[in-house]
C-alpha cells in the first residue's frame, strides 16, 4: 500500500478513483464523537447523581425537577423549566463555566453574565438600568413612609457601585451612565421634616486613595469602604466618634465573591476584615426572630468555611434582627437595608441602645408593624444603587 501525505490530504494509491480523505474532516469527526461521548456520559451521570439544591460556586438556589402536568406541557412551561433544570443540574456545570470564561477572554470578550472583566483583575458588576419611573416610585414610597413619622431623625444613604468608583478599571470602550448624577436625582426627590439625604460617593472616593473600598471578586464594598460611610453617617447625625476606637481584624485572605462565581474567573482572591469597636465583646445581644436564635456576636465565623464568606457579617440576610446593646444612649435605630449594611452595622452599636435591622426582601409584613412595636428615635435607609433600582419588595414593605 502506497500512502502519501500532501497538503493535508491522504492519498491511497492502490485504489484508483478512491475518494480522498480530508484530515480536517477526520479531526472534526473525532471531536464530534468525543463531544457526544462527553455529553452522553454527562447525561448518564446526571441521571444517576442526586440533584443539588444550592450552588456554592454561583451562590444561588438551583432549579429542581419541574412538576409534570397536562397544562404545563400544553403551555410549554414544562419544557422551559426542564431546560433550566438540566442546565442547573449538569454535573460539570462549574467547570464548563470556567472553561467558557477562559475561551471568552482569549477571544477578547470582556463581559460575562452581567460582569465586566476589568483591568488588573477587577471584576465589576454591570450597573442596573436607571429609569425615572423607578426612581419616582421608590422615592414616593419613602416620602410617604417618612411623612407618618415627622419627629424621628431620618436618613437615606445610597451608595454608588464599583463601576463608578473604579471606572478607570473598566474595559476600554465601555461607556456607563453617571451614577453620581443618578444619585443626586434620587436624593433631590426626597422631602420631609428631620430628613438627611446622604450621597456617600465623596466618602468612598476619599477612602479609595488609601485602601480598597470594593472587593476585586465581589459586588459588596469592603469593610474599609463601609467604615468611610459609617463616619459620614455618624458626622451627619452628630454621633460623638471621639469616645470610641475601632480596630480592624483580617479574618480570611482567600475570599472569592459572587462576581468570581458568575464569571468562572478565579485568578484573584480578596481578604475580609471585620471592624470592631474596642472593648465591645459581650456588649450586645443579637436576636434573629424568625430563626428563634440569640447570640452575643454580630459575626458568624462558621461562614468563613463556606463559599460565600461575606456572610461572616450577621451570618447573612434575614427579615428582622434585633440588637440590644449596653450603650448608655437612649437612642434607638431602625435600619432598612440591603446586604451592604451588614458590614457597617457593628460600627453603630456604641451609639444606640437598640438597633432593629430589617431587610424588605425577606419580610412578609409591613415595616409599619415594626415602627409600632418600638419607639425609634432614628431611621436609616442604607442601600447600594444597583439593589435600590432593582428592588421589588421595598415599596410593598413600606405600605
Amino acid at each position: 500500500m502506497d500512502i502519501h501525505d500532501n497538503e493535508n490530504l491522504i492519498y491511497v494509491n492502490e485504489a484508483p478513483g478512491e475518494k480522498r480523505i480530508n484530515k480536517g474532516n477526520v479531526v472534526f469527526l473525532c471531536l464530534t464523537v468525543c463531544f457526544c461521548v462527553i455529553i452522553g456520559l454527562g447525561g448518564l451521570v446526571n441521571f444517576i447523581a442526586k440533584d443539588r439544591d444550592f450552588s456554592e460556586s454561583e451562590n444561588r438556589v438551583l432549579a429542581s425537577f419541574p412538576k409534570l402536568t397536562i397544562s404545563s406541557i400544553a403551555d410549554g412551561t414544562f419544557m422551559k423549566n426542564f431546560e433550566t433544570y438540566m442546565s442547573d443540574q449538569f454535573v460539570m456545570r462549574d467547570s464548563m463555566i470556567s472553561l467558557k470564561s477562559y475561551f471568552d477572554r482569549l477571544s477578547g470578550k470582556r463581559e460575562a453574565n452581567g460582569v465586566y472583566i476589568g483591568e488588573e483583575g477587577n471584576l465589576i458588576e454591570k450597573p442596573s438600568k436607571y429609569t425615572s419611573k423607578k426612581a419616582k416610585e421608590m422615592t414616593k414610597s419613602i416620602n410617604a413612609f417618612m411623612k407618618k413619622y415627622p419627629d424621628i431623625q431620618k436618613m437615606v444613604a445610597i451608595s454608588p457601585n464599583a463601576s463608578y468608583i473604579y471606572s478607570e478599571m473598566l474595559p476600554s470602550g465601555v461607556e456607563l451612565h453617571n451614577q453620581y448624577s443618578e444619585l443626586k436625582g434620587i436624593l433631590n426627590r426626597l422631602k420631609g421634616e428631620n430628613y438627611s439625604f446622604l450621597n456617600v460617593t465623596k466618602a468612598l472616593k476619599k477612602e479609595k486613595e488609601k485602601s480598597r473600598v470594593f472587593y476585586l471578586t465581589d459586588h459588596h464594598w469592603t469593610t474599609r469602604g463601609a467604615y468611610s460611610v459609617f463616619k459620614a453617617i455618624a458626622d451627619r447625625w452628630s454621633l460623638d466618634r471621639s469616645q470610641v476606637k475601632y480596630k480592624f481584624l483580617t479574618v480570611t485572605d482567600d475570599f472569592e465573591g459572587t462576581l468570581a462565581s458568575k464569571t468562572g474567573i478565579h485568578d484573584k482572591q480578596d481578604k475580609i476584615e471585620i471592624c470592631l469597636p474596642e472593648n465591645s465583646a459581650g456588649s450586645y445581644i443579637v436576636s434573629y426572630e424568625s430563626q428563634d436564635k440569640r447570640t452575643t456576636s454580630l459575626f458568624e465565623p462558621s461562614k468563613l468555611q463556606q463559599k460565600n464568606k461575606y456572610e461572616v457579617f450577621l451570618g447573612g440576610n434575614y427579615d428582622k434582627i434585633v440588637i440590644d446593646t449596653v450603650s448608655s444612649s437612649r437612642a434607638t435605630l431602625l435600619i432598612i437595608k440591603d446586604s451592604y449594611a451588614n458590614a457597617l452595622i457593628p460600627m453603630l452599636t456604641p451609639y444606640f441602645a437598640k438597633i432593629v435591622v430589617v431587610d424588605p426582601r425577606y419580610m412578609t409584613e409591613s415595616i409599619h408593624n415594626t415602627m409600632d412595636e418600638y419607639n425609634f428615635s432614628h431611621v436609616l435607609f442604607l442601600y447600594n444603587l444597583n439593589t435600590f433600582l432593582q428592588d421589588t419588595s421595598l415599596v410593598d414593605a413600606l405600605k
